[in-house]
């Protein structure tokens, strides 16, 4: 859910509170898809390769929700 794009000061407080809402959810699919990832190595049902791929791409998303969150104020 980037809103890099998003221009936050024409946005209604009402708009805000629905961006911080989704952004919390987006938080929580990351974890919980950081969570099957570390199941599925630890099962060997993955390569480390494949886990090490799949940890940076959720490091990086991550990274974006985080940016979000700062720019929503919370």
């Amino acid at each position: 859910m980037p809103i890099s794009t998003v221009d936050l000061s024409t946005l209604s407080e009402s708009d805000v509170i629905r961006l911080r809402i989704e952004n919390r959810a987006w938080s929580k699919a990351i974890r919980l898809c950081m969570a099957e990832l570390v199941n599925r190595r630890m099962a060997n049902q993955i390569s480390h390769e494949e886990y090490a791929a799949g940890r940076k791409a959720a490091k990086d998303e991550r990274a974006e929700c985080d940016r979000t969150t700062v720019m929503l104020g919370g």
